[in-house]
């Protein structure tokens, strides 16, 4: 099923926020909800549909986040190399299928359909890319948390961006920490290429991107709804508005 979040949505990421997040290892922050709350309602106002993604998943924590948003009978997809260690070049995380299978079973929703995909993402083809969109997509929400290389983080971008439903919604964790320099690095690769997305918004850690043609709405929505603080600035980032949360 590709409609868009139903109205109960926002209760399943809240009642995962209470009773599992805290319990699934990982590095997503908590004050990530209100954000991902936003953006649900927002792309489900405005009538956008498509499924969920995440390249790199670790142990599911931000996947089930993803998921929460998703109408009954939605579709989560996870890409990941999992237990072959050897494709993690930088070590940005030693995921586990089998500790994200068990979390899902514990704390995700019922009603979706997830389905993992081991493999390395940044060797994929064209035409796994293709069939990635056709049989699990298209995405409005699409996690990109893999190897944080240069390379490897430029040709995921890449790849959440031509999976993207219209409306979509890249979110690319680890922009502008020091730890993980190669992330930033490939985000002025990607958009010193013209992408067809352009960043809106970044808040705990995470540099959100949108379509172009939809660019200025998210914006707007997320300054009238979101700024609410002295950390929440407008800057712009590669000649786009960026609302920018900081700490």
């Amino acid at each position: 099923m590709t409609d868009s979040a139903t109205p109960n949505a926002p209760d399943a990421i809240d009642v995962y926020w209470a009773d599992g997040f805290n319990h699934v290892e990982g590095w997503v922050q908590a004050g990530l909800l209100p954000y991902l709350k936003h953006i649900g309602l927002l792309q489900k106002t405005l009538g956008i549909t498509g499924e969920v993604a995440e390249i790199g998943c670790f142990h599911g924590k931000f996947l089930i986040a993803l998921a929460a948003l998703l109408a009954p009978g939605g579709k989560a997809t996870a890409l990941d190399v999992f237990e072959d260690q050897n494709k993690n070049l930088d070590g940005a995380g030693a995921g586990s299928l089998d500790m994200v299978r068990h979390n899902v079973a514990a704390y995700g929703r019922r009603d979706v359909d997830y389905h993992y995909i081991a493999a390395d993402s940044s060797a994929l083809t064209s035409l796994a890319k293709i069939e990635l969109t056709r049989d699990r997509g298209p995405f409005r929400l699409f996690s990109v948390d893999g190897c944080h290389t240069v390379e490897h983080t430029l040709a995921d971008l890449q790849t959440a961006q031509e999976c993207l439903a219209p409306g979509g919604v890249i979110i690319l964790d680890d922009y502008m920490q020091p730890h993980w320099p190669g992330v930033t690095q490939a985000v002025s690769l990607f958009c010193g290429a013209v992408p067809r997305v352009a960043p809106f918004l970044y808040a705990h850690h995470k540099l959100f991107f949108v379509g172009v043609g939809w660019h200025a709405h998210f914006l707007a929505a997320c300054v009238a709804g979101l700024k609410t603080s002295d950390a929440a600035r407008m800057t712009t980032m590669f000649g786009s508005g960026v609302l920018t949360v900081y700490p």
